[in-house]
């Protein structure tokens, strides 16, 4: 592709609508799936791993919470239906990107470090090349001047390559939402059955950058180039060179010289629409005085639809250029089967349990993209590499403390590996969460927590939640990291979950 020198300045603040509108498009697009491993649902959001014993239906992610009971033991059951909704964003190392956009294209953010910048647009960068050469020795002012030309155009192809590196490198957007629909079908005093319904989608626009080759640009190759155009003969036309991945044409009958840099950076853009139906049973195995263990299974069916779209950064005019490749994408769907497994140990005033998810891990494919224009083997092995989405097996450790009173509970979560999300953005979740529960019927619970990404984006989020009329749960998360947006600041993340649940 050739992208032109003239158009990055609309590119620039087209990337910036881009990364707006990918964000919003993606809240807007439908109810989706429970549960990604990048979105815990409801107050687990906040309390990490084992949720405090009042908000039984929110927390089904172990196959073996739903049989245990703190009712009596003459209580014949229990039912309940829990609804929880969540938004979120993340960005992924776009601290470049967002430099550039906050500083509007300075000299200083689109080449750092190097010391160019991009030509004045005032300089004359369509000079005849028979004014400076008409025959090969050149008088001291065509030298100067043809000195001058060349040191243009080379600035020219640094400012270009400078651009694309900054913006292209560590670009990784991504926005999701998903909603959650647990159901305590029934528990007696020795097991349970529930069932789930969830549908999720995610959207991620990441960059993939095709670096400039800078190491032949310089003002004596390009001179070298230009007084070639002497020997060539006027009926001839046009003559390219190449210099790098850059090409030089002169017309030797007008005299014309333009030039254009060859490049595959570009943006490619995917989407997951993951509906998610599973049935679980669950009940007490063994019991000593207060000690009792439970033990879950939960088989789950999988309709997975992905999609993804390559667009080249030179063809980036507006952000509707990049949707309008999505929505020309065909969502590719395919159904499959995953088990979970879990198990609890509970005491008086504590909890430890494990989950296994997805024993099997089923798989799932991305349509083909086009790679038939692409140059760059590294990019086109990306693409490739990563057309192939395997819900990898997960083991999930959760302990949880709660005060003889009921009050004050600590919880604690741990994924023992890391997984990759439809978009291979690497999760591993570390939790922290504390929680106070009251009588008090319009507040009767709060809660703060820690998590942290111990892979992929490596992002700490700050977790906070209230449950109001012992129905309604709210939940919030933001990044410690930031970036900035036109003077102003934002978390890297946020994940906003509302919820209610109902027991009878």
């Amino acid at each position: 592709m050739r992208p032109s020198y003239h158009m990055f300045n609309s590119i620039k603040l087209t990337l910036s609508i881009v990364i707006s509108t990918v964000t919003i498009s993606c809240m807007l697009t439908g109810v989706l799936r429970a549960e990604p491993i990048y979105h815990p649902s409801g107050p687990k959001l906040t309390f990490g791993g084992m949720t405090h014993r009042q908000l039984v239906v929110s927390d089904m992610g172990n196959p073996a919470h739903p049989a245990i009971d703190t009712t009596p033991d003459d209580d014949s059951g229990r039912y309940g239906v829990g609804l929880s909704l969540g938004l979120g964003i993340e960005y992924d190392g776009n601290d470049n990107l967002f430099d550039l956009l906050d500083q509007g294209g300075s000299d200083a953010a689109l080449a750092p470090g190097d010391g160019t910048a991009p030509p004045d647009d005032g300089q004359d960068s369509t000079t005849n090349i028979k004014d400076l050469i008409g025959s090969i020795n050149l008088t001291p002012e065509q030298e100067a001047r043809l000195q001058v030309l060349a040191a243009e155009v080379a600035d020219k192809v640094i400012y270009l390559g400078t651009f694309v590196a900054t913006t292209m490198t560590g670009l990784n957007a991504k926005a999701f939402a998903s909603a959650d629909l647990p159901i305590l079908i029934s528990r007696d005093n020795d097991s349970a059955w529930s069932f789930g319904a969830n549908v999720s989608i995610t959207t991620n626009l990441r960059g993939l950058n095709d670096p400039v080759d800078l190491t032949a640009v310089n003002t004596d190759t390009i001179v070298q180039t230009l007084q070639d155009v002497s020997n060539q003969d006027p009926a001839g036309g046009p003559v390219a060179y190449t210099i790098g991945k850059s090409t030089i044409t002169v017309d030797p009958a007008s005299g014309d010289v333009s030039f254009y840099t060859s490049n595959n950076s570009g943006t490619i853009t995917r989407a997951a629409q993951i509906t998610e139906v599973g049935i679980g049973y669950s009940r007490k195995v063994w019991q000593q005085d207060d000690n009792k263990v439970y033990v879950g299974i939960k088989p789950k069916y999988y309709d997975v639809g992905l999609s993804n779209s390559f667009v080249f950064l030179s063809n980036i005019e507006n952000a509707k250029s990049i949707f309008d490749a999505l929505d020309k994408s065909t969502f590719k769907y395919t159904q499959g089967f995953g088990i979970d497994l879990g198990a609890i140990w509970t005491g008086r005033q504590y909890q430890l349990g494990a989950t296994l998810t997805n024993i099997n891990e089923p798989e799932f494919t991305f349509p083909e993209v086009d790679t038939s224009a692409i140059n760059n083997q590294d990019i086109v092995n990306f693409i490739n590499d990563s057309q192939t989405y395997v819900m990898e097996r997960q083991l999930k450790l959760e302990a949880g403390y709660i005060t003889q009173d009921g009050a004050w509970g600590i919880n604690f979560g741990l994924d023992a590996n890391a997984v990759p999300d439809p978009m291979r953005d690497d999760y591993q979740w570390l939790s922290f969460g504390a929680g106070f529960a009251s009588d008090n019927w319009w507040l009767p619970g709060a809660r703060i927590g820690v998590r942290h990404n111990l892979a992929g984006s490596e992002l700490t989020y700050i977790t906070g939640g209230i449950t109001v009329f012992n129905i309604v749960n709210l939940d919030v998360a933001t990044t410690t990291d930031t970036i900035k947006v036109d003077g102003d600041t934002y978390p890297r993340g946020l994940i906003v979950n509302i919820g209610a649940q109902v027991l009878f």
